[in-house]
């Protein structure tokens, strides 16, 4: 069973283009925040990092990787006891946050990771971009979905770190991409020193927190936002218009 609210993406797996971006970014250091199976990290050739409260991965994580941390801990925890580029002694340049599904977990993620990177890095985000309303829910509950073909599809509120960026954070480069199964957005032109997003978090917190999404919210969040496709990002040298220098 499907709705008339359903917005498919017909690009490639998320974890495919992560490692894409990455190789066309010749990414000196990576770092994912929310490894779980590692089948993203496992795709990235360059030095890495990974943070998750509870891996469990199964299969070769470390590949072609020269050297590989893992971090078993919150992100939270992370960020507060290290510094990433002095871990691997080279910056990252690439990071991909694959955190919890709650917006402010994302956005507090969000906020170390541009401090943890540089103005040329490059951070990204999957789940941003839902398939329908029902699955931005805060808290998964399959047995309660109408639409029951997408039951244990669960993005969380994530979405909201778009209009939150755009109101708050102009200055950052945003783009959505049309990855399956629920969109990614890559995010450069960073400023690390920035300190706006942690003085207003709270405020952002209150402001955000009540708002649900809707059939009618979601088709405003889709009206007249542009989605790229990642042939037209990752063709020939066109990736230097989204990934930087």
């Amino acid at each position: 069973m499907t709705t008339a609210f359903t917005h498919w993406h017909s690009g490639p797996p998320y974890f495919d283009f992560v490692a894409r971006m990455a190789r066309a970014k010749n990414a000196r250091g990576f770092l994912e925040v929310g490894v779980r199976d590692g089948t993203t990290l496992s795709r990235i050739d360059c030095p890495s990092i990974g943070v998750d409260p509870f891996f469990q991965t199964t299969g070769n994580v470390i590949g072609k990787k020269t050297n590989l941390y893992l971090y078993q801990m919150t992100s939270a925890d992370f960020f507060r006891d290290y510094e990433p580029s002095r871990i691997i002694n080279a910056p990252i340049d690439v990071i991909f946050l694959d955190g919890l599904h709650p917006f402010e977990y994302l956005l507090r993620d969000f906020t170390n990771s541009e401090r943890a990177t540089h103005r040329h890095g490059l951070l990204m985000r999957d789940d941003c971009l839902s398939a329908n309303a029902e699955m931005t829910e805060r808290t998964h509950n399959p047995e309660g979905r109408a639409n029951r073909d997408l039951a244990g599809w669960w993005t969380g509120d994530v979405w909201k770190l778009l209009p939150i960026l755009e109101k708050y954070r102009p200055d950052l480069r945003v783009t959505a991409v049309d990855v399956r199964p629920a969109g990614s957005i890559c995010i450069t032109d960073l400023d690390p020193s920035s300190m706006i997003l942690e003085r207003n978090y709270y405020a952002i917190l209150d402001e955000y927190r009540g708002i649900m999404m809707d059939d009618a919210l979601r088709a405003r969040f889709y009206d007249g936002r542009t989605i790229a496709e990642t042939d037209t990002i990752l063709d020939g040298f066109e990736a230097s218009l989204f990934v930087g220098p």
